[in-house]
């Protein structure tokens, strides 16, 4: 979209915000989003990724830089400690001069995963899925499943994988900290966020029998929790209509 505003920044302040997430989260994270609906195994998705230069940050922000050369460029990495309030909303506010008081910005986590055992087992099934846009079966998945079932509780990446995708992105990162990395201990960030770290477990560890079993036992659990709450439901239901008679 960068040339369709081109020439704009010589009428107007323009002012460009990127915010660049470290792509050891990044690409396991658009596998979740769009690369399982195909039927795709992670694996597979991060040499894809690691071919075709995807995520391609400096790219997007030469391109847009190219199109519009009087702009400010904000480039923001998404780490908590890096981001003004530890905040993305709140940190575009502050960016944009806007005093934070005046909006309402929940804390809570507004992109919640599913249980890795779910996505691999969904990642088997591309029928399940319209199109890489089709979000209806994860809508319905969240709104059934409780929510310690919603959360990314284990490394999905191999050692391996994330070796390999640092090695890839080794400059393009360093470039973009060197670049925009302003007043932040860039040696502190690259190793904590960029570099492969330590795992207890990993989901390329677990063989595919025990991913099955632990997603059958996820929804048993939630059909019988749901069932205990209807079943509470209507004891509470008879208990009033008792009363009322």
């Amino acid at each position: 979209m960068a040339p369709l505003l081109a020439g704009l920044d010589r009428r107007l302040d323009v002012s460009l915000v990127f915010y660049v997430r470290p792509q050891l989260e990044w690409i396991p994270s658009a596998w979740k989003q769009w690369g399982l609906k195909r039927g795709m195994s992670l694996s597979d998705f991060v040499s894809h990724c690691i071919q075709i230069r995807r995520p391609p940050f400096k790219l997007s922000i030469e391109t847009w830089r190219n199109a519009l050369p009087a702009a400010k460029i904000h480039v923001r990495f998404l780490i908590l400690e890096l981001l003004i309030g530890g905040n993305p909303a709140r940190d575009f506010f502050e960016l944009l001069g806007l005093s934070q008081d005046k909006y309402e910005i929940g804390e809570e986590p507004r992109n919640p995963s599913l249980d890795f055992s779910i996505l691999h087992v969904l990642s088997k099934n591309p029928h399940l899925f319209s199109g890489i846009h089709d979000n209806k079966m994860m809508k319905g998945l969240m709104r059934a499943l409780p929510a310690k079932f919603q959360s990314a509780n284990i490394q999905m990446l191999s050692r391996e994988e994330e070796t390999r995708i640092e090695e890839s992105f080794r400059d393009e990162n360093r470039w973009l900290l060197n670049t925009y990395g302003s007043g932040i201990d860039i040696d502190h960030i690259y190793r904590a966020y960029f570099m492969p770290q330590e795992a207890e477990t990993r989901y390329s560890s677990i063989t595919d029998l025990d991913l099955i079993y632990r997603c059958l036992g996820i929804i048993l659990e939630s059909v019988a929790a749901s069932s205990d709450q209807v079943a509470s439901g209507d004891s509470r239901t008879k208990k009033a209509s008792k009363r009322e008679s």
